[in-house]
Parts: structure tokens; sequence; C-alpha cells
């Protein structure tokens, strides 16, 4: 009974963290992935944080960017140089390259998109992010994605204390 209580009062937790996201991020104890899956259950979650997360970023900057720039490369390339802004070390384009394993043809011509919309600002022979990247509810949006982690965080401790069983 106890450990009945704890899975709904889990569930219950986990709905109110992921309820933002959409029904369909919401998951159920009762679904089993297929056997054939390896670690299916814990690769479920982790996919629902990295779309969660990436949903929450589409949605911070708005449908004309998405629209624009409906690519994992494009936001890949700006979570990149969104962390090396915010270090204090503006970054060229073959470091982008190097770091994230993509042809620098491709990382000039995203950060050349980004200039335009104004999300970045070439210093020299180094790029970096510019003030536009500061959006409104911006704590809020933030603790979203927090709690997002710390509950996929807690799910997946739980799958590991299970010893798998859960698969």
């Amino acid at each position: 009974m106890a450990l009945q209580n704890q899975t709904c009062a889990s569930n219950s937790a986990e709905q109110s963290t992921w309820t933002a996201a959409g029904d369909e991020f919401v998951l159920l104890d009762t679904v089993q992935p297929p056997a054939r899956i390896a670690m299916a259950r814990e690769r479920m979650l982790l996919s629902r944080l990295y779309l969660g997360l990436i949903r929450s970023i589409n949605d911070d900057y708005g449908a004309d960017f998405v629209r624009q720039n409906d690519s994992a490369t494009f936001r890949t390339i700006g979570i990149y140089l969104f962390l090396r802004t915010a270090m204090c070390s503006p970054v060229r384009a073959t470091t982008i390259a190097q770091g994230l394993r993509i042809p620098r043809a491709t990382v000039l011509r995203r950060l050349e998109e980004m200039i335009k919309q104004g999300y970045v600002e070439r210093i020299g022979n180094a790029y970096r992010v510019t003030d536009k990247v500061n959006i409104p509810d911006l704590q809020q949006r933030l603790q979203q994605r927090v709690d997002m982690i710390l509950e996929t965080a807690r799910e997946l401790s739980k799958l590991r204390e299970a010893g798998g069983a859960a698969h």
C-alpha cells in the first residue's frame, strides 16, 4: 500500500511537471515498451526530456524562429554558442565545427542565419550571442526546464533502484 501511494504521488508530481509540455509528454507507468529495445524505459524518459527541452526552446523564441530554422544543427550550434558566450569566451567557427563534429561550412551558414535574425554577432573572427536571447519570463521558463530534468532524474533513479525490472 505504501508503495502504491508513493507511485501515485510520483505520478501526480510527474504529471504536474510535464502537463505544461502537453499530454503526449505524460508517461504512464502501465505502458510497457517493447522488450526488443534495450533499456527502453530509461531511453524513453531521456527522449521525453530531450524533446521537452527542444520544444521549450522553440516556444521561447517563437514560431518565426522555428519556421525559418527547423534544424537540429541550427539549435545545437546556438546552444553551443550560448554556452561559450556565457563563459565569456566568444568562439570561432572552426572551434564550433570541431567541438560539435559538424562541417565548418554548415556552421558558417547557420551562423549567418543567426546573425540575420539578430541572435548572434561577429567580433573579429569569433561569434557570440546578442542580448536578444534575453526573453520575457526567463526565470519561469528555466524553472520549468529544471523541473523536467529533476523529474526525469527521479524516474531514472527509481528504475536503477528497481534493478531494471521495469523493462
